[in-house]
């Protein structure tokens, strides 16, 4: 009887989930509403610009996450009448000061947006709050790849409430490397400069981190977790390196955060929390209806890097082969049309219309035909995936 019980059940549960064929779109991902998202800090120092990036919301269903906000003017104003221009670099969205703004530690500020469209945006007014030096950023080796932490500690124990970001950077290499060039159709000698076969590539921190001492005695936060890189991953195949930011919050900028990682982060399923209104610090001066993404807070950032080389990590970690296809496996097996080849002559076309890359010379016959060899691009230029300039603290 328990096992029909059970059948029946499942039976109609199936029933239930399965039984409706009709097709439905949530009015939300038809909807093409485009709210304004605004993310940065004012920051006080008298060594670091302050940045603001500003985007638009896409429809759900849409192909990229958001679209930038150009054109726009961006102020940041003070609570003494003071006004501070940012302008937009050549990263489309981006608006910069053009120096450190050295503001009053002891005022408050706020961020002015006066979109292309003629619409302007207000955040409020909000005091400065310098985070704390970090003391350590530290990592862990479990098998299933690096963990990263930090540890910080505020002795006045005015902080309490703390916020990080991080940048990772790592080095990988093109399986082949191309020391010859197509310069006005002939093959030249690739300088050092213009070399493409180390590279580096960045990531950013793609989720949000926050950390609370508000119910502790001692204004101290130890080993946040950070992030992790699993052990297989080209991060770690030959020197990894992570930045990690961190920024003081006041307490309503702390809960402004706390709720979009519950809303980010935490739901999926029917058990989980419901999703929750997000309010900013950001409204449009003339519809405060209007939803406007984001929170401006104010104060001095605190950052520490670390380097972590492959030497210092276990046996085979950072196996993962992005340029596996580039070569023959298992040795001997017939040519795989991504190796590298050798062309003669007659086939330079192969070079001079980027078919291929030359690598390097195979022979010189006696007389003095040469022969390079060379290999699909894919294989061989590593700026397809990176950058081949040597960041300036690497």
């Amino acid at each position: 009887m328990k096992v029909l019980l059970q059948f029946i059940t499942a039976t109609t549960l199936t029933a239930i989930l399965f039984g409706c064929r009709e097709a439905y779109t949530p009015p939300a991902i038809k909807a093409s509403v485009s709210y304004l998202v605004v993310e940065g800090t004012i920051n006080p120092a008298n060594d670091t610009t302050t940045t603001i990036k500003l985007s638009r919301t896409v429809p759900v269903n849409g192909a990229i996450g958001t679209k930038a906000e150009t054109g726009a003017k961006v102020t940041v104003e003070s609570d003494a009448n003071a006004s501070y221009p940012l302008k937009e670099t050549t990263a489309a969205g981006t608006y910069t000061s053009s120096a450190p703004l050295n503001l009053n530690q002891t005022g408050k500020y706020r961020v002015r947006i006066i979109t292309g469209s003629n619409k302007t945006y207000l955040s409020a007014f909000v005091p400065v709050k310098d985070a704390p030096p970090i003391d350590t950023v530290s990592y862990t080796l479990p098998p299933d790849g690096l963990q990263v932490f930090v540890s910080s500690h505020d002795p006045s124990n005015n902080t309490r409430y703390y916020r990080y970001e991080y940048i990772e950077t790592w080095t990988f290499y093109s399986h082949f490397e191309s020391t010859y060039m197509v310069l006005n159709m002939h093959l030249v000698p690739r300088p050092l400069a213009l070399q493409i076969h180390m590279c580096w590539q960045n990531a950013n921190a793609t989720d949000i981190i926050l950390a609370s001492s508000a119910n502790l005695t001692q204004d101290v936060v130890y080993n946040t977790f950070i992030t992790s890189v699993p052990a297989a991953s080209e991060k770690l195949k030959i020197r990894y390196s992570i930045l990690v930011k961190q920024y003081a919050l006041t307490k309503e900028a702390y809960n402004f955060w706390a709720l979009e990682k519950k809303d980010t982060e935490q739901l999926g399923t029917i058990f989980d929390a419901q999703p929750s209104q997000i309010p900013g610090n950001i409204h449009n001066i003339n519809d405060n209806a209007e939803p406007v993404l984001g929170y401006i807070s104010a104060g001095r950032v605190q950052q520490k890097r670390i380097f972590i080389s492959n030497t210092q990590l276990p046996l085979l970690w950072g196996s993962d082969d992005f340029y596996k296809p580039c070569y023959m496996e298992p040795p001997g097996s017939q040519h795989n049309p991504q190796d590298e080849v050798e062309i003669t002559k007659v086939d330079y076309s192969e070079f001079y219309y980027g078919s291929y890359i030359p690598t390097g010379i195979a022979y010189i016959s006696p007389t003095g035909d040469t022969t390079f060899t060379g290999a699909h691009r894919e294989c061989t230029d590593c700026t397809l995936r990176g950058f081949n300039k040597k960041p300036y603290f690497w």
